[in-house]
C-alpha cells in the first residue's frame, strides 16, 4: 500500500466506484451515457486520493505510536479515529466544492451519502492492510519455526558428530585391528583406553560442567590412546591447575587438535603443559605445525560457542615467546546453580 504505483492507481478505481454508487443511489444511472467523464467523477477521484493518503499516513503514525500497549484497544482506536477524521475531511472538501464551485451548500443527505461511502472505503483500506500484516506475521512465524527446527536438527547432527569424533573412532579401530594380529595384550590395553575415552565422551552429553580433575583423568586416557596412533609421542608436562570447572570435552578437544596440527615425528616428543592464571587455563606447547594448515582460534569455535553460555571471556590461541597457548576461561560453580 506504500508502493507509489498502488498509491497512484488505486484511487482511480475506488473514486470511479464511489461515483457509480452515488449515481445508483440517486437513480441517475442514466447519466452514464451522457456525462460519465464529468466533473463529479473527478471530484470523487480527488476525494479518494485524499482519503487513501490520509489512511496510509495514519497507518504509519499508529505503527510508530507505542500507546496504548493493548493491541485490541489500539486497533479500535485506530479504526474509530481514522473514520472520524475521514468524515471530517470529506465534509470539509464537499462543503468547499459545493460552496465555491456549485454555488450552494450541501444538504445533510448528500453529506451522509459521501461520508458513508468514503468511511466504508477507509475501513476496507485499513482492514486489508491489517489482515495482510496478520497474515505476514503468521507466515513469518511459521517460517521462523521451520528455520529454527532446521538449525536445531543441524546442531544436533554437529553435536552427534563431535561426540562420536569419527576420525578418532576409525583410527582407533584400525589400530586395534592391526594390534589384534600382532600383540593381543597391547590390543586389550588400547581397547581399555578407547572405551574409557568414549564412555566419557558419550556420557558428557547429560552434564553441562565437570571438574577439571575429572577431565584431566580422561585426558591421560586420551594421550595413552593417541600413543597407539600414528602421531608424535605426547607427554603431559607440568600441570598446575587448581580446582575449577570446565565444559566437558573442551580440554580433550583442544589437546587432540594440537596433536593433529603437529608434524608427525618419531624423533621428537610433543610436550603439553597445562597451567593457570587468575581466570584462565593455559594449554601451552612448542609448535611444529604441519604445512597444510596450522592451529588457529577459528578452529576452536565449537568450544567458544559452549563457553559463551557461562562467561564473556574468549577462548583463543595466542603466541608467546616460543610457545603457542590455548586460553580457556576458568569457571566457578555457585551453590545455587544447577548443571
Amino acid at each position: 500500500m506504500h508502493h507509489p504505483l498502488f498509491r497512484l492507481l488505486s484511487p482511480l478505481f475506488s473514486g470511479t466506484l464511489v461515483y457509480l454508487l452515488i449515481l445508483l443511489i440517486n437513480n441517475n444511472i442514466g447519466q452514464l451515457q451522457e456525462t460519465f467523464l464529468g466533473q463529479e467523477l473527478y471530484v470523487c477521484i480527488g476525494l479518494a486520493y485524499l482519503i487513501q493518503e490520509y489512511a496510509r499516513l495514519s497507518l504509519l503514525w499508529f505503527e510508530r505510536w507505542s500507546q496504548p500497549r493493548n493491541f485490541v484497544l489500539k486497533l479500535v482506536l485506530h479504526l474509530i479515529s481514522s473514520v472520524v477524521i475521514g468524515i471530517g475531511l470529506v465534509s470539509v472538501a464537499m462543503y468547499l466544492y459545493f460552496t465555491y464551485v456549485l454555488g450552494y451548500t450541501p444538504n445533510s443527505r448528500e453529506l451522509f451519502i459521501f461520508n458513508s461511502i468514503f468511511s466504508l472505503i477507509t475501513l476496507i483500506y485499513l482492514v486489508l492492510y491489517l489482515s495482510h500484516q496478520f497474515l505476514y506475521k503468521v507466515n513469518t512465524d511459521l517460517i521462523t519455526r521451520e528455520i529454527m527446527a532446521k538449525e536445531e536438527i543441524e546442531a544436533d547432527f554437529r553435536r552427534f558428530k563431535k561426540g562420536i569424533n569419527p576420525e578418532l573412532l576409525f583410527e582407533s579401530l584400525e589400530s586395534l585391528l592391526v594390534l589384534m594380529k600382532k600383540d593381543t595384550n597391547r590390543a586389550e590395553r588400547l581397547s581399555d583406553h578407547f572405551s574409557n575415552v568414549y564412555r566419557y565422551v558419550l556420557a558428557k552429553k547429560k552434564r553441562e560442567l565437570v571438574s577439571f580433575s575429572e577431565e584431566l583423568n580422561i585426558l591421560n586416557e586420551l594421550l595413552q590412546l593417541l600413543a597407539y596412533l600414528p602421531f608424535r609421542k605426547i607427554t603431559l608436562g607440568k600441570v598446575g591447575v587448581s580446582k575449577t570447572w570446565v565444559v566437558p570435552g573442551s580440554i580433550l578437544t583442544a589437546v587432540e587438535r594440537i596433536v593433529r596440527s603437529t608434524i608427525v615425528s618419531v624423533e621428537t616428543d610433543l610436550t603439553i603443559d597445562i597451567l593457570e592464571e587468575s581466570d584462565r587455563i593455559l594449554i601451552q606447547y612448542v609448535p611444529e605445525e604441519v604445512l597444510r594448515g596450522g592451529f588457529h582460534t577459528e578452529q576452536l569455535s565449537d568450544i567458544a560457542g559452549n563457553y559463551q553460555f557461562y562467561t564473556d571471556r574468549a577462548v583463543q590461541i595466542v603466541t608467546k615467546d616460543s610457545y603457542k597457548i590455548v586460553e580457556i576461561p576458568k569457571l566457578k560453580l555457585d551453590e545455587s546453580s544447577h548443571y
